[in-house]
Order: structure tokens, then C-alpha cells, then sequence
């Protein structure tokens, strides 16, 4: 047997051994696992009591899964910068918050499609005040809670709560620290805003309103602002967006196969949409929003506001339409200029 033959019966055997090695291992050791699949309100649960009592509230949690979990619950601490970036972390020594909450079953069995109901109960001391905010994250109940401070992976589901000790010196204010369009200038609609309000009080604050769209004292449009009730932490800021598309033409969002697509740059491909039945919304010229916010000081609602203009001129339509405008005018001057040289050399024949 010559020595290509051995390697090549070697080779065989080989792929063999390792085929029934693979084949003999668990369906779980050749897929890799793909993590718990829950579903939970987004909303933020609120909670307003008294220091010295006690204030409980029901959790809802799905897994949405094919197959059973045994999860467990554990506390986070919840944070936002003044840039609006909300981290969550485990409690510290410090946080004597994470003392005050029981849970009716820090362990619990999930299965497939049924519905989880927890109860949450917090102890509130004499001595608290004000504001505290934190999350109640599910988990699998073999998995190990991260050390204290240390920051929670990406994708984590959780509950947010925002619990208000009513306590004397609370205080709910906010201010707005910037208001502005996204550019000075436009072709066409859409127009984007991005309001910056910071939370200057102890107690978080949902504030709400509108922008009003107005030309030369008219108003042409109305715009909603934070319509969901988004909550500002105590001395954190956050920001809102909005848009103001009503107009024609729009650039509007481009999708293929109902996924957005990007260009080469990675931004956001959009299309010129020509609606002609919005055509008496043609927007051209000088326009200024207003923004009108409210929030609840506890006692009464507090308007803050702030304006910014812009100019919307649709260059390419404007220069489409001098075009021929500019070619006609040309053509009638070039025309008078020669019936009035005409009219001279008859008239300077006659004399």
C-alpha cells in the first residue's frame, strides 16, 4: 500500500470519528442559546405615597417563548445624565431604597404564553423625601446578579418605577435649555425640532405641549411634544423630538420591502413626495415656532416656552419657474430693441 492510499484511508476514518462525535452530542451543545424572550409594559409604573407608609403595585410579565423559564427578579438603580442617556446599574451600600422593596415571588415559574403577576411592595420610612427611581429587571433564575455599581448588558427587560415620597419641600420644576430647528434653511418640508428641558427641582416632572407653526401672525400648523408623558429625573435633562411635515411637496422616509433604506453614507434615503391633493399647502418664505410646554408643579400646571425661526425656499422650483420667465423677457426686449432701431432708420430715411 503505497503512501497516498494510507493518508487518504487516515482522512476517512478521521471524518468519520469526528461525524458520530457531533451527532452524539445534546441539540443544546450545537445551538448556541438564544436568550429569554419576555414581554413587559414600557411604560413607567408611578407611585405617589406618604413617608411612613407602604405602597404595592402589580408587575405583569409574559415570557413569549416556545419554551418554559424559571426567572427571577432583582432591582436596578436608574440614572440620566444631562444629556438624556437613562443607565441602569446594580444598587450600591448606598441606595437604602433597595431595603424598603419585597417582591410576592422574587422566584417564579414562567411558562410559554401565560401571564405573571408579581406584587411589589415598598416600606416607605418616615425619614424618606421626594423622589426615588429605579427598575425592577427578569432574569433566568441560574443567572448571577452583577456586583453593585456595576452596569446591566444591552437589552435588559425591566420596569421602570418612579416612586414619589410626598414629603414637605418637593419640588417640581423644569426649564427648557435649548430650542432649535435642525437646519436655518430648507428646500422642503419636513422640518425637525429638538427640545432640551432640564428637570431644576427634586422630583421628576412629565412635561407636555405644542409648537406652533405661524406666517406673518397666521398659524399654519400645530406640532405635539413629548404626547406620551416622557419623564425628566431630578436634575437631569432630556431631550424631545418633533416634525413638521404638513406641507407639499414632503420628503418622506424610503423603504423597500417595508425596511428603511440607507445610502452609501449610512443616512436615510428619502423620496420627494408629490401629494396634489395637499397642493394648497405649498410652504414657501419666512416662519417662526413657538413652543408652549406645561408641566405639574404639584399644584397647578406651569407653562415654559421658547420660539425659533426658519426659512423655507424651494430653490429648484423657483428656478425652474424664472427660467422661462428670463427666456420670454429676454426675447421681448431683444424685440423691442429692434422694432425701436427699425422705426429709427425709417424715420431718419424720411427726413
Amino acid at each position: 500500500m503505497n503512501l497516498r492510499r494510507v493518508v487518504k484511508y487516515f482522512s476517512t476514518a478521521v471524518l468519520i470519528v469526528m461525524g458520530t462525535l457531533v451527532a452524539s452530542l445534546p441539540a443544546h451543545a450545537q445551538t448556541p442559546d438564544q436568550g429569554i424572550n419576555l414581554q413587559v409594559s414600557s411604560l413607567p409604573i408611578t407611585l405617589t405615597t406618604q413617608p411612613g407608609t407602604s405602597v404595592s403595585t402589580d408587575l405583569k410579565i409574559r415570557n413569549i417563548a416556545a419554551k418554559p423559564e424559571k426567572l427571577q427578579v432583582r432591582l436596578l438603580r436608574v440614572t440620566e445624565d444631562d444629556n438624556g442617556v437613562v443607565r441602569l446599574s446594580a444598587p450600591s451600600s448606598a441606595d437604602e431604597w433597595a431595603k424598603w422593596v419585597s417582591f410576592s415571588r422574587p422566584v417564579f415559574d414562567a411558562p410559554p404564553g401565560v401571564d405573571q403577576t408579581i406584587k411589589m411592595t415598598v416600606d416607605v420610612p418616615k425619614n424618606a423625601a421626594f423622589g426615588y427611581y429605579f427598575a425592577v429587571e427578569y432574569m433566568r433564575a441560574t443567572a448571577e446578579n452583577p456586583e453593585a455599581g456595576k452596569a446591566v448588558a444591552k437589552g435588559a427587560v425591566a420596569n421602570f418605577i418612579l416612586l414619589n415620597a410626598d414629603a414637605p419641600g418637593s419640588q417640581r420644576e423644569a426649564q427648557i435649555v435649548s430650542f432649535s430647528s435642525d437646519k436655518k434653511f430648507y428646500e422642503f418640508l419636513p422640518v425637525g425640532f429638538q427640545v432640551k428641558i432640564r428637570a431644576t427641582g427634586n422630583v421628576h416632572v412629565a412635561p407636555h405641549g405644542n409648537i406652533f407653526i405661524s406666517q406673518s401672525g397666521k398659524q399654519v400648523g400645530v406640532i405635539d411634544v413629548n404626547a406620551a408623558g416622557g419623564n425628566i429625573l431630578p436634575q437631569s435633562s432630556r431631550f424631545f423630538t418633533a416634525s413638521w411635515t404638513d406641507g407639499f411637496p414632503v420628503y418622506m422616509p424610503k423603504t423597500q420591502n417595508g425596511q428603511p433604506v440607507h445610502t452609501k453614507k449610512g443616512e436615510e434615503a428619502k423620496y420627494l413626495k408629490w401629494d396634489f391633493s395637499h397642493a394648497n399647502t405649498f410652504r414657501i418664505g419666512h416662519y417662526t415656532a413657538h413652543l408652549v410646554m406645561v408641566y405639574d408643579n404639584g399644584q397647578r400646571d406651569v407653562p415654559i416656552e421658547a420660539t425659533v425661526s426658519f426659512w423655507i425656499i424651494p430653490w429648484r422650483m423657483i428656478g425652474i419657474t424664472l427660467i422661462p420667465i428670463i427666456i420670454i423677457g429676454f426675447l421681448l426686449y431683444k424685440y423691442l430693441s429692434f422694432r425701436r432701431r427699425y422705426y429709427k432708420k425709417v424715420k431718419n430715411k424720411k427726413e
